[in-house]
């Protein structure tokens, strides 16, 4: 699933909020810059905020950061609570990693424990962080271990993204426009289902969707965390985060099995129930060809995030790598 959207500031200006609406699918809307102080909040943030509560429109937030250590980051962590405490948020609260004259100055170690920090704090209270940076900051900036526990939001202006990580979310335009914002605009696409997500987990002030919760055996479903039994609370990052629903124990801390021995995940690490793409009688040799006959977006990056799902590593477009997922399409295998 890709979704669209735009991030905006103050420096948007006035945007027109029910003619944005039907444009796209989520905003992500700057609450502030630097530590918890009222001059250093977004003039525009709360009007930004109650349009797209008003509107039903999903949103998260982000922060800016000029954070030179933790001292800086629990500031920095207490100013985005105090502004978002009263909004039910369907998107991530992001930490804007780029300033390069203040966090860009440090070490990355320093940088992981500055980021650590923030997250720790926001998570600690309920709310689900990601971190944003510029493809050059996530190369060479955001190389600690400590940044894959997060969802990522990278910035590249460019055709293809390029960057062979896990990342949720792209910002591939800055001189975006959308009718209802007087100003050009950032713009974005979503791989994940956020909404659902944070729904699912009770996350960033919604209530817990009980409901949302249930998933069934025989269920495949993407996760990001996986422990070693169903009453474990120490998550392991999962050297597979993709499979299959083959046991249910009632009432456990971690109540799907997956698979026989890949470990257990509870609702709040599951992401999203897997679909399959199936064209089994196609009767080509092209990968584009077999997934329109199937009505399936055909750009690169689509294709390369299906690539990714799949296990198949730094997709280039190759003949070789496009056969891989074409025989898997034939066979109903492919991941979505």
């Amino acid at each position: 699933m890709t979704t669209h959207g735009i991030d905006v500031s103050q420096y948007q200006g006035l945007i027109d909020w029910e003619v944005v609406k039907d444009r796209i699918d989520f905003a992500i809307i700057r609450c502030g810059f630097g530590q918890d102080r009222p001059d250093q909040d977004d003039k525009l943030f709360r009007r930004n905020a109650d349009e797209c509560t008003r509107l039903n429109i999903p949103f998260g937030v982000y922060l800016y950061s000029y954070a030179k250590n933790t001292n800086d980051a629990k500031k920095e962590a207490d100013h985005v609570l105090r502004l978002v405490k009263d909004y039910q948020m369907a998107y991530p609260v992001y930490y804007d990693l780029e300033d390069n004259n203040t966090t860009g100055k440090q070490s990355n170690e320093v940088i992981g424990d500055i980021a650590k920090t923030f997250a720790d704090i926001l998570e600690g209270q309920g709310y689900y962080v990601g971190i944003y940076a510029s493809l050059y900051w996530w190369k060479t900036k955001l190389t600690s271990p400590v940044f894959d526990r997060y969802t990522h939001w990278i910035a590249n202006y460019t055709a293809e993204l390029n960057y062979d990580g896990t990342y949720d979310m792209w910002q591939y335009s800055s001189t975006g426009w959308v009718e209802g914002v007087p100003t050009i605009v950032d713009l974005n696409y979503c791989y994940a289902d956020f909404p659902a997500i944070i729904k699912r987990a009770g996350k960033n002030n919604f209530d817990k969707d009980i409901k949302a919760n249930m998933y069934n055996i025989g269920d495949t479903v993407r996760f990001n965390y996986v422990f070693l039994t169903s009453e474990s609370a120490n998550p392991l990052r999962p050297y597979r985060n993709i499979g299959t629903i083959t046991k249910i124990e009632e009432g456990a801390r971690n109540p799907y099995l997956i698979g026989n021995d890949q470990g257990w995940v509870n609702n709040e690490v599951i992401e999203a129930k897997i679909n399959y793409l199936s064209n089994p009688d196609y009767m080509g040799d092209s990968l584009v060809g077999a997934l329109q006959q199937i009505d399936v977006d055909t750009s690169f990056q689509n294709r390369q995030r299906l690539a990714r799902l799949n296990g198949i590593n730094n997709y280039v477009g190759s003949a070789m790598q496009n056969l891989q997922m074409l025989q898997l399409l034939k066979e109903g295998k492919l991941i979505s």
